[in-house]
């Protein structure tokens, strides 16, 4: 098993995609409503709070900096709504990401994609382990 200090000199060298993968999560600002203030009195500016998020997941080229994104919405009520947990819609988003990646980067002209990922739950499983065996140049570090 190559060490991690060997990784971005193979990546400097062509030999190997480095890939440095996370995700953020942005909340939507809500929009701020219209109120009648008394003078002299610090009026109470309520809002829409509608507690939505954007996830966006990113992974950047090491070497050459290039990024490959995906943004996944999150409703509110996105469990009741979908009936699938957020660990398991994150799942599904980072494997549709992944998939992106090895779109991106394609097995006839890279023979190895490697991405340093942090060890967030919706990165395990039966859906992980099927989509890094339909795009073997790809690997989880």
């Amino acid at each position: 098993m190559p060490t991690f200090q060997t990784e971005p000199r193979k990546a400097n060298a062509g030999e190997c995609v480095l890939l440095s993968q996370d995700e953020a999560r942005f909340p939507l600002v809500p929009t701020l409503r219209t109120t009648l203030g008394v003078k002299g009195q610090r009026p109470v500016v309520a809002t829409w709070d509608d507690k939505e998020l954007v996830y966006a997941f990113a992974a950047q080229e090491v070497v050459e900096g290039r990024l490959t994104t995906r943004l996944l919405d999150s409703p509110a009520r996105a469990k009741a709504t979908t009936g699938k947990s957020k660990t398991r819609r994150l799942q599904e988003a980072f494997a549709s990401h992944l998939r992106d990646i090895a779109r991106r980067y394609l097995r006839q002209w890279y023979s190895r994609v490697v991405v340093i990922i942090d060890n967030a739950p919706w990165r395990r499983g039966r859906l992980m382990t099927a989509v890094l065996e339909a795009h073997p140049h790809l690997e989880r570090y």
